[in-house]
């Protein structure tokens, strides 16, 4: 039997093929972090991405008095993806937590932080996604997320320019994040 000599080209030709297949829904940049790890991260995080205390304000949220109730809010969120920078000292995390819904969905925060020692010396919320169910969630969360680490520009996903399809609810063309104060603010709030 005679082998064809377009055989090692033909397969070469297959592999490419099957690898670029790939790359269009993988995410390379991030990795799903240990318990641990996760835990070390929302410890910083909470009182940020997590809801607040009815009776806290921004100023009192970090009373000792809250302290169980955010420790709550912990074990309510998970980090989906970790990216950490070690060009430029940034971490970027993906976290979600249940929404309210009929059916099980989430809602996933795309953060970029830097540590100074264990203090936050910055933190930016760059997007928050629409609740989701968890299938839809990982993918558009990670294509998302993968786009925020690479610097890529967000707002062809944001609500006024996505049409129909639900990608980010925030920011959005009257909400933006404020990464002095660390919360979502809205209309006059916003600094100019």
């Amino acid at each position: 039997m005679r082998r064809n000599p377009f055989a090692p080209f033909i397969a070469l030709a297959l592999l490419a093929l099957l690898v670029a297949c790939q790359s269009t829904t993988t995410y390379p940049v991030g990795i799903q972090p240990d318990a641990e790890t996760q835990q070390v991260f929302l410890k910083k995080i909470i009182w940020y991405v997590g809801h607040m205390p009815k009776k806290a304000t921004y100023e009192t949220r970090f009373d000792t008095a809250f302290d169980a109730f955010y420790a709550d809010q912990v074990d309510k969120h998970r980090i989906d993806l970790l990216h950490m920078d070690t060009a430029t000292g940034n971490t970027y995390l993906l976290v979600s937590r249940i929404a309210p819904s009929l059916h099980v969905k989430r809602v996933a925060t795309g953060i970029q932080l830097r540590l100074s020692g264990d203090s936050l010396a910055h933190y930016h919320e760059v997007f928050r996604t629409w609740k989701m169910p968890e299938p839809e969630l990982a993918e558009k969360g990670n294509m998302l997320f993968e786009k925020m680490v690479r610097g890529e520009n967000l707002k062809p996903y944001y609500p006024q320019h996505s049409g129909k399809e639900e990608y980010i609810e925030f920011p959005d063309e009257n909400t933006q994040y404020d990464t002095t104060l660390r919360r979502w603010v809205t209309g006059r709030m916003m600094p100019k």
